[in-house]
């Protein structure tokens, strides 16, 4: 088994989630508005898990 397909830790919560670190990563399928791309990109070295993606765009969207 390859490292990215371990469980990772959200560099948010801190919770571990499967991430492939690929095209077929569960991520690639949710709707992440490009502003919220571009904070998770400059404010953290790695990937967030579907919890905290999730409240990320919630907070963009009542913020709009």
């Amino acid at each position: 088994m390859t490292e990215k397909f371990e469980p990772r830790e959200c560099a948010n919560c801190g919770e571990l989630f499967s991430c492939t670190g690929d095209m077929n990563c569960w991520c690639v399928t949710m709707d992440v508005p490009a502003k919220v791309q571009d904070y998770i990109a400059a404010c953290f070295d790695s990937c967030l898990c579907e919890k905290c993606i999730r409240a990320l765009i919630e907070k963009h969207e009542k913020n709009q």
